[in-house]
């Protein structure tokens, strides 16, 4: 059996160790702050329902509003720059090896 691959597959995907970090290490953060988002949320309905009497209603109604854009909107915006870093990233290495001259592509 030999080795050879038909021309007519799909290039095989080799991850890059350094995004693959990054692309972690931003999951781990969204996910902390999908939880920190969560108990302000929860914090919010508490004061909100008069759980913790001194602390006035309206005050957990803006937790609560808080809780909400922290657990749906900062994670979407996160991915967004994220995804928009490498997207840049990628097209100035690729501009960086079009721009080249024929002899430093070799390398």
């Amino acid at each position: 059996m030999t080795n050879t691959r038909d021309p007519s597959d799909p290039p095989v995907y080799v991850p890059d160790p350094e995004k693959e970090k990054q692309a972690k290490a931003l999951h781990f953060t969204i996910s902390i702050i999908r939880l920190l988002g969560v108990a302000l949320l929860m914090l919010g309905i508490a004061i909100a329902l008069d759980r913790l009497p001194p602390v006035p209603a309206p005050a957990g109604y803006v937790l609560i509003l808080i809780g909400l854009f922290q657990m749906m909107a900062i994670p979407l915006i996160m991915v967004r720059m994220y995804v928009k870093a490498r997207v840049a990233e990628e097209a100035a290495q690729l501009d960086a090896e079009t721009a080249a001259p024929p002899d430093e592509r070799s390398e």
